[in-house]
């Protein structure tokens, strides 16, 4: 009897360990999701390919800028290509104003009848003929023509400061050369075209696959690359481009940014030309490695659903 009642016991106190240790281990995991872990902000990158950035669905040749696609081999930034100043809109005509027509009022006709002599020999007295006055008639009066009201066209805004006509036969951005600086890249045979996925890379090389998901935009500075990529914080639902001009200094950090070009609002810009500013650094790549000046580029952001 003591026995079997020691063997019950032993029991029991088995399933209260395991029951007692189960209920721990869940209230110790439910602690550590809810006060230990913490999701990253912001979210990890993706993984996935660096594509070549590009515009085009075809393109031949390594020739990787932002020009507009040509043959050149020429890989300098240039100036850009030409522009004509904003044509001054056209005076609108003037109406000639007609003289007005004055009008002539007929002379008054008054007739009167005057009695008739009395001759020596009056028979009888001729009875007065009553006064008759004409009425006086009245010519209508000649309105002037109407004259016919031109409408004027709204006139167009002038520039403030027209730009000026530039004769350069460079298809760059902010260069000094009158070169053209070519653009053409893929792997397709004697075709000309900036092949590639407008969220790649200007420094990518491959052209098919998903890109990865890096906040990174892309990249034109000859003879530097990216330091710290700056992460952009934008909740909005737009989508567009912003290209971004930054000016840095001999140890890669950033002096000045500008909004160049945006297909967005200007708040949405302004996220992007912020982070830029304030977290983005860049490295010397290549032969620059031994320079001592500082550059100017552009950074291209394509912004997407996100």
């Amino acid at each position: 009897m003591a026995f079997a009642q020691s063997q019950e016991e032993e029991k029991n106190k088995r399933i209260a360990a395991g029951v007692s240790i189960g209920v721990h281990v869940l209230i110790l995991l439910f602690l550590i999701y809810m006060l230990a872990w913490r999701a990253p902000d912001p979210p990890a990158p993706e993984l996935g390919i660096e594509l070549n950035f590009g515009l085009d669905a075809v393109g031949s040749g390594d020739v990787q800028t932002q020009a507009t696609p040509n043959v050149s081999k020429n890989t300098e930034d240039s100036k850009p290509a030409p522009t004509q100043p904003d044509p001054l809109p056209e005076p609108a005509p003037t109406p000639t104003p007609t003289p007005p027509v004055k009008s002539v009022e007929a002379p008054k006709v008054v007739t009167t009848t005057a009695d008739a002599p009395v001759s020596a020999k009056e028979v009888e007295k001729p009875q007065p003929k009553k006064e008759t006055v004409k009425e006086e008639v009245k010519k209508p009066v000649e309105q002037p023509p109407k004259e016919e009201v031109v409408k004027k066209e709204p006139e167009k805004p002038k520039s403030l400061y027209p730009g000026k006509p530039t004769n350069s036969t460079g298809t760059g951005k902010s260069g000094t050369s009158d070169n053209a600086t070519g653009n053409n890249n893929g792997d397709d045979a004697n075709k000309v075209g900036d092949k590639g996925d407008p969220r790649g890379s200007l420094e990518a090389k491959a052209l098919y696959g998903k890109p990865g998901g890096g906040a990174g935009g892309s990249l034109n500075m000859a003879g530097w690359g990216w330091g710290d990529i700056p992460r952009i914080k934008d909740a909005s639902s737009e989508t567009g481009k912003v290209v971004i001009k930054v000016v840095i200094g001999s140890d890669g950090g950033v002096e000045s940014a500008t909004v160049v070009e945006k297909t967005v609002s200007t708040q949405v810009a302004n996220i992007y030309r912020d982070a830029v500013y304030r977290d983005a650094t860049f490295v010397r790549t290549g032969e620059n490695r031994s320079g001592t000046s500082g550059a100017t580029g552009f950074i291209t952001y394509i912004i997407t659903n996100k």
